[in-house]
């Protein structure tokens, strides 16, 4: 396993394997051998297999009986059936976010999307990624049903770590650009209190990764 681990972080040892997992430090399909990571995160063996349990029941790992566990690899269809079901949660939330949503967090989320862009050339997937998390986290919240967003942030994290690195969108600077330039639509209607015109955008938005899937 070569993923670098900060041994000496005071998170919980489950946001810390979580942390990694999100990062796309661990291979699609990659076995977690729990002595390998009781020696890279300095736990013991009872705290590790906790924390990979609890990742099970989030879905960001799996559990093969009689093996262990290993990091999710969401098949073609897995994906699609998750994406279509974020499509139906984030568009319902997109329409009550325009309605409730307060102009100071439309100004904070202005704030964010003009750092991604600032940290574009300079590519670090880490920084893009946590600055992307905290753009759809601030829009979902502002939808004012706090169940609705959590479950939101649940099914994004579910996708993440089939995809080394990224969504398979983020794979070219392309990609990345086209990401944030929806961000920019979805401010511009926000600000214009369209809900059904952020919910179309956010379809594209989710939609778009079909795009960029290899040719067969």
């Amino acid at each position: 396993m070569a993923t670098k681990i900060d041994s000496k972080s005071t998170l919980p040892l489950v946001s810390r394997i979580e942390a990694d997992l999100l990062a796309g430090h661990f291979r699609p399909g990659e076995w977690l051998k729990q002595a390998d990571i009781e020696a890279s995160y300095a736990a013991n063996r009872f705290d590790v297999r906790m924390a990979l349990l609890d990742l099970k029941a989030r879905c960001l790992v799996e559990q093969i009986p009689n093996r262990g566990f290993r990091v999710v690899n969401l098949s073609e269809r897995e994906r699609e059936d998750l994406v279509e079901t974020r499509i139906i949660l984030e568009t319902a939330a997109a329409r009550l976010a325009a309605e409730r949503i307060p102009t100071e967090t439309i100004d904070e989320l202005a704030e964010i999307v003009g750092e991604f862009e600032v940290q574009i050339p300079i590519a670090d997937l880490n920084v893009l990624r946590a600055l992307n998390g905290r753009f759809h986290d601030l829009l979902y919240q502002s939808s004012g049903n706090e169940l609705l967003a959590s479950e939101i942030k649940a099914l994004r994290e579910r996708g993440l770590p089939g995809l080394r690195g990224g969504a398979l969108t983020w794979r070219t600077m392309a990609g990345i650009s086209q990401s944030n330039e929806d961000h920019v639509a979805m401010i511009t209607l926000l600000r214009a209190r369209d809900g059904d015109g952020l919910a179309e955008v956010i379809r594209n938005h989710l939609s778009i990764w079909r795009s960029h899937l290899p040719s067969s």
